[in-house]
């Protein structure tokens, strides 16, 4: 089995790498990789509401939904991430403590008292420090998780906090759990470092187990894949899950609040409230906007041709469009 170790950090090209990868390599392999600031959604979730939109924004943190099933959790570059692909379909409960083996053994091999809990963690005195994923892809099963290193658990806690007043969803809800990071038991060692030790250790204890280089073509595939689905708004943050939104924020106009229900990604059932200024109903704008996408760019384009200024003064088409985040 061979191990990779891709250095690229962005999220989308990660998750589409590992997709690519696992359902084209023509054997199974192992891969250690990373991501800047990013929430990775799990595949039948609710992105909406798993994720504080304005802490994203302010963290300048991607928001990419990947292909296994599970809650939602942070990425960065104090967290490293493992796959490991693996031939045929392994859909029993009991094959995720198999395939977290290797990473549990070479763990232990370095010295860290970890343990695999429930029904997809790994432990270490109690406290979460990885959580894993699994699909099938094509002839082979996906199995992905997270090392908390170094990880920025201050960010971490924010980015995964909606508030609850504004999102009543029907989706997966994600898990909090209690985490810690493996660097203070690692002290004096930096994460670069870590991905050393750590690879090392997968090839002791992984029979076979030999270090290379992701073949080119696989890269090229993944650019294309990463273009074509997980940059794009439709996959990250669209969902056949109804749910209701509301929200309200004070302008130099005066107070307005949206309240919504989304089905098949669009809005519905529209509602303005406040104490702003038109001089037409705001149902009317309202009606206007219901069936519209709430992918931000169509929502914008919406918002201008509609001329909103006679129902809603005051505030510009950004400003309406923030209501709807």
């Amino acid at each position: 089995m061979e191990l990779f170790i891709n250095n690229g950090l962005e999220a989308a090209f990660n998750l589409a790498l590992e997709e690519v990868m696992t359902r084209e390599y023509p054997q199974g392999f192992l891969m250690l990789w990373r991501n800047a600031n990013a929430v990775i959604v799990g595949r039948n979730q609710n992105t909406a509401a798993e994720i504080n939109a304005e802490k994203v924004k302010a963290f300048k943190t991607s928001v990419i939904r990947r292909s296994t099933g599970g809650g939602a959790v942070y990425h960065d570059v104090g967290n490293l991430n493992y796959s490991i692909a693996l031939p045929g379909r392994l859909v029993s409960h009991e094959s995720f403590a198999e395939c977290a083996r290797p990473v549990l053994e070479a763990l232990k091999f370095l010295g860290v008292d970890a343990a695999f809990s429930g029904r997809n963690d790994i432990v270490v005195n109690d406290c979460k420090i990885s959580g894993s994923a699994r699909a099938v892809l094509g002839d082979k099963t996906l199995f992905h998780g997270t090392l908390l290193f170094d990880c920025n658990m201050d960010i971490l806690t924010e980015v995964l906090l909606p508030d609850p007043e504004k999102i009543r969803s029907k989706g997966i809800k994600s898990v909090r759990s209690r985490v810690m990071n493996l660097c203070t038991l690692f002290p004096g060692v930096s994460m670069e470092q870590f991905i050393e030790k750590f690879a090392l250790a997968l090839q002791s204890k992984v029979a076979g187990c030999t270090l290379a280089s992701v073949p080119q073509e696989y890269l090229a595939k993944a650019e294309q894949l990463a273009a074509e689905k997980y940059r794009t708004w439709e996959w990250n943050y669209g969902t056949v899950l109804a749910y209701s939104f509301s929200n309200s924020r004070r302008f130099a106009a005066g107070r307005v609040g949206v309240s919504f229900n989304i089905r098949n990604n669009c809005i519905c059932d529209l509602h303005f409230s406040g104490d702003f200024f038109g001089t037409d109903p705001a149902e009317e704008l309202a009606q206007l906007l219901n069936g519209c996408s709430l992918e931000p760019e169509s929502l914008l384009a919406r918002i201008k041709a509609c001329g909103h200024e006679k129902w809603i003064a005051g505030i510009s088409p950004e400003e309406l469009l923030s209501l709807f985040a």
